[in-house]
Parts: C-alpha cells; structure tokens; sequence
C-alpha cells in the first residue's frame, strides 16, 4: 500500500479520505492479479519439479499443468493449480513396490496405496506406444507436493503481494 503524507488541514484529511475509498476500491481488482499470479507461479514451479524429477517421457504432463479460477469468494479470489493428464497420480504417489519403499511424502492426501494388484517383485507387464514393457512399478516423485511446499515459502508470496499491492 502507498503512504501518504497530509497536512493536519480539513482539505488535507478529505484527501486522503478519498485515497483510501480509491484504494479500497481497487482491492478486489489486486486480490484477484494476486491470487492469478501466485498460481501462474504454481504451474511454472510444477513444471521445473517435473523436469527436476525427470518424469517427462512424451511431455504431455508437462504440458497439461494449468490454473483455472476457483470459488467465487468474497473480498478476494482463489485458482487451481491443475493437470488433467491422467497418469499423474501416478508419477506424484509412485506405484508398485518401487513406489512403496520409495513413498510420498504423505500418502494420506489420496488414502493411496502400493502394489493394490499383489504384484509384488514379479512385477507387471503394460502396453503403451504400441510396445509392451515391464515394471515393477516406479518411486514417487511428488512435483505437486512440493509445488504446494515451494509456495507456502512467505518469501515467494511477499515478492508477488509488494508487486500486486505496493509497498514503502
């Protein structure tokens, strides 16, 4: 928010009356450029935890990282940060006995579990590109975990308020 100096006239507070109305005005416009914002930096940072993870293979999760706006709420705004890919649960909970001895860090999000199928070290076969290959499934690499993480940091949030909202 800006400062403002006044002197201690009538003329001066009334100005400054009308600073703050035009101020609280333009709220609701800054707290929905806020909340876009922290989610475009939500989908930039899940897409380097991706990469960072190595989980690209036709880059189809890569791509499909998206924000879209939420509830309606009043006094503010709110986004999603999504992906649509259909395997992605897969790469960010990990699968089979790989994934179970290498587990997300917190499985309770999705109550998920590992190697549902009994599988065990035998492991699976599974067609995919018109080839068959086969697994024993694959280590959780949580990119949307630690995406959440990343923007709870009040360093990445205090950058994008000071831009949005101003500072002194």
């Amino acid at each position: 928010m800006q400062r403002y100096k006044t002197g201690l006239s009538a003329k001066g507070f009334r100005d400054l009356a009308k600073k703050v109305r035009e101020y609280r005005k333009s709220l609701p416009d800054k707290c929905e450029e806020f909340a876009y914002r922290l989610a475009e930096e939500g989908v930039a940072i899940a897409q380097l935890k991706i990469l960072s993870f190595d989980a690209v293979m036709t880059g189809e999760l890569l791509n499909s990282m998206n924000l879209e706006p939420g509830d309606i709420v009043s006094n503010g705004a709110s986004y999603y940060i999504y992906t649509d890919c259909d395997w992605a649960a897969f790469v960010e909970f990990g699968t089979g006995v790989v994934g179970k001895s290498n587990p997300h860090p917190d499985t309770g999000l999705a109550n998920w579990k590992y190697d549902t199928n009994n599988h065990g070290e035998a492991g699976w076969w599974y067609f995919n590109d018109g080839e068959w290959h086969w697994t024993k499934g694959m280590p959780s690499r949580p990119f949307m975990y630690e995406t959440a993480q990343e923007l709870r940091d009040m360093s990445v949030i205090m950058n994008i308020a000071k831009d949005v909202f101003g500072s002194d």
